[in-house]
């Protein structure tokens, strides 16, 4: 590091040290406003797109973007020669951006279009967050060079200000799912956000002011002490912007595979980003908790296992907490071991506007090639195999890339061949059984860990043992398709004469593969399962039918001549494969005229006419990730007032982490309904393979008595009463309160 900024400052003002205190505070602040803005945009913005994880991966990408501009915007601004210029421009900019107070979703745009949901995303956000969001993100750079003319003991190296910044940030993420949401309506938190805000631009422009009488560090932008070789100077920055971008991506990618092949339960994509913003706060503080020789030795491992757990997608022999851990502690390695190596390669001071700026750039370009890129162009999750493999490209060596490919280039190419061969015999039509793939990610994990001192070879077994991963395809996979809201397969159990829909870790339906002719509903739509029971008990009465929630299409095969059935779904992914005939055939076969109504449904049932159904279900909520914005009383009132006098909702809601009878209860009963559910348990897995069926917990609903008198002498189903608690609204939803709930009740149903 280079001592220039020690000798560059003017004695401290009127004799008097400049206190740390304002820009530790201004700077922790910050970062907490950004990090509680984040997932209360989310909350803003996932009612209108059905809670999908990639809306908070999108969001990541926004955000890191916004990231971008204000680091740009701070790294021009710390140009200016005098402080108290920067300081004027910047409370201009924090005034117009105030403009966007209080926080709200803009409706430029219009109603989300769920066939590109990412531009809709983007455009409200770049409209609604990103004007206060960019300002208030150039803060850490900001002050840091406003805290480098300060004149103090540590002025030459402000980037330990950094680890208070991300503090800040980690502090805000996980108070507003465990503080903010469960104790404040929407409104009062943009208001608190509002006020924040307002003490943050106080903070800053006092910050500014005590340190304008400092000497501008010379030059400012383009480095102090000696000056690097132009082409020394760029290949700096490559390995800035990469060692920024894989961590970044990585955050990214290894969200996506865990709510896609692990679980999905909510805010299940918070854990992996706090993990990722403790690396900064370690490898920026001035006694980091972990040394970076340590992250060193253990990358290795991290590499190795998060590989190794990829090998074993969906049906995992691991436990959830191991799966989710595993993840989750890789990530935190391999972001600590390469930000680390980013820490170590900072700059003298005089260029940290820009050290930031190329690293906020690494972000972005790593988040969007996660986020928006690779659903575009891959069918599963191979990002993450991608960016394992990179992460392994930038371990450092001792030796460079010309001794590498001296030593060790007939064994790189050997694993080459074996990953050939694999490849033509796919093609010729000869398939690798999956165990033989998990034996060798095994065998090539050990390799990386064995040959950590080199780059080439544990990039070459990784690579290798991924190609064989892609043509190790199991016989029971026919159909694989990705989208905005997730990977749907089809998936053939042949030992149980079965064809499933799973989007992610969720069944959406089943078919026997025997069916000939009109199909048979199974697994949560089964006869004799409450959703089979409601159809088969009310189907003579009913002349119209709405389904929240399309799956395979099951209940058309309830319909009957007569009825008319309209289908509301979100995910133009699911239309495509239960209306393929190829894959499945209620639809074809049982109601191949009926309407299929693309969107969100809380926006496209409100464009059917009042007391348009006899009939609606409910069936959005058997996902892990629940839609909360269709669980609110808002929703209710808009459910029922499709109903016709005598109309019944039926709400579907198995979930593997929460038990949503109450959430339902609650907003019934403020909305005048009565209410029955049944918690129905296939009575043994024997009848589960004869029938296909599957365990389901189903809650049905009515303003009118009438409307449940012939469930009234069913033991199978009882009366639900709510529990006096506060329902959920449009501006309140506490899913973490009701995640311990479930807990002390009845447990979840597995499904």
């Amino acid at each position: 590091m280079s001592v220039v900024g020690e000798r560059a400052f003017a004695a401290p003002v009127h004799g008097r040290a400049v206190s740390a205190a304002p820009f530790v505070a201004t700077v922790f602040l910050s970062a907490a406003l950004v990090f509680l803005v984040q997932p209360m945009f989310a909350k803003m913005a996932l009612p209108l797109l059905g809670g999908a994880p990639a809306v908070w991966n999108v969001s990541l990408v926004c955000f890191q973007a916004a990231l971008l501009a204000g680091y740009a915007y701070a790294h021009l601004l710390a140009r200016i020669p005098r402080i108290g210029v920067q300081v004027a421009i910047h409370g201009v900019l924090l005034a117009l951006a105030a403009a966007c107070l209080p926080l709200s979703i803009s409706g430029l745009f219009g109603a989300p279009d769920p066939v590109r949901p990412a531009l809709w995303l983007i455009g409200t956000f770049a409209v609604s967050i990103a004007p206060p969001f960019a300002v208030i993100s150039a803060t850490a750079p900001l002050i840091q060079s406003w805290y480098a003319r300060t004149g103090r003991p540590d002025a030459s190296d402000p980037y330990h200000l950094y680890a208070a910044s991300n503090a800040g940030s980690l502090i805000g993420l996980a108070a507003y799912p465990l503080l903010m949401e469960p104790f404040t309506r929407l409104g009062t938190q943009t208001g608190l956000w509002a006020a924040g805000y307002g003490i943050l631009a106080v903070l800053l422009i006092y910050s500014g002011l005590i340190s304008r009488h400092g000497k501008a560090l010379a030059p400012i932008g383009h480095g102090a002490g000696i000056a690097l070789p132009a082409d020394h100077a760029w290949r700096q920055r490559l390995t800035w912007l990469m060692l920024a971008a894989v961590p970044s991506g990585l955050l990214v990618a290894a969200t996506t595979h865990i709510s896609t092949d692990v679980a999905s339960a909510p805010f299940l994509w918070a854990p992996p980003l706090m993990a990722y913003i403790a690396t900064f706060i370690v490898v920026f503080s001035t006694r980091p908790a972990i040394r970076h020789e340590t992250a060193l030795r253990l990358m290795p491992f991290a590499v190795a296992g998060a590989a190794f757990l990829v090998a074993f997608p969906g049906a995992s022999p691991f436990p959830l907490t191991v799966s989710l851990g595993g993840h989750i502690l890789a990530l935190f390695v391999i972001a600590l071991t390469l930000h680390g190596e980013l820490a170590a390669r900072r700059p003298e001071a005089g260029r940290l506007t820009e050290f930031y700026l190329i690293m906020s750039a690494g972000g972005v370009i790593g988040s969007a090639f996660c986020g928006l890129l690779a659903p575009m162009i891959f069918t599963g999750i191979a990002e993450y195999p991608l960016l394992l493999i990179a992460a392994v490209l930038l371990y450092p060596v001792t030796d460079g890339w010309k001794a590498a490919l001296t030593r060790d280039r007939l064994l790189a190419g050997a694993m080459g061949a074996f990953a050939l061969l694999a490849v033509i015999a796919h093609m010729a039509g000869l398939h690798v059984h999956p165990r033989a793939y998990q034996i060798a990610l095994a065998l090539f994990a050990l390799a990386a860990i064995l040959f950590s001192a080199r780059r080439l070879v544990p990039a070459a077994a990784l690579s290798a043992a991924f190609v064989l991963g892609a043509t190790a395809v199991p016989d029971m996979l026919v159909d694989t398709q990705r989208g905005f809201f997730g990977v749907v397969r089809t998936v053939d159990i042949k030992d149980a004469d079965l064809r499933i829909m799973a989007h992610g870790t969720t069944k959406h339906g089943a078919q026997r593969l025997s069916d000939m002719g009109r199909p048979v509903p199974r697994s949560y739509y089964y006869t004799e399962a409450p959703i089979g029971q409601v159809f088969t008990r009310l189907a003579p009465e009913v002349e119209t039918v709405g389904v929240v929630g399309l799956g395979v299409g099951s209940v058309a095969c309830y319909r009957r001549p007569g009825q008319h059935y309209a289908f509301f779904e979100i995910d133009p992914v699911v239309v495509d494969t239960a209306t393929n005939p190829d894959l499945f055939t209620f639809l074809a076969q049982c109601a191949p005229e009926e309407r299929i109504v693309l969107g969100d449904a809380r926006i496209t049932l409100g464009d059917e006419p009042a007391g348009e159904f006899d009939l609606l279900l409910l069936d959005a909520f058997s996902s892990d990730t629940v839609p909360a914005h269709l669980l609110t009383r808002e929703a209710m009132a808009l459910y029922l007032s499709r109903l016709t006098e005598d109309g019944l909702i039926v709400f579907h809601i198995s979930n593997r982490h929460m038990n949503l009878a109450q959430t339902v209860a609650r907003i019934g009963a403020a909305e005048g309904a009565i209410m029955m559910e049944q918690r129905y348990l296939v009575p043994s897995a024997e009848f589960a393979v004869e029938t296909g069926a599957d365990s389901s917990h189903v809650v049905i609903l009515s303003r009118n008595p009438r409307a449940l008198a012939p469930f009234a002498d069913d033991p199978r189903w009882h009366v639900l009463t709510a529990d006096g608690k506060q329902p959920w609204t449009d501006d309140y939803s506490n899913i973490v309160g009701t995640l311990i709930e479930s807990r002390r009740r009845q447990a979840p149903l597995p499904h």
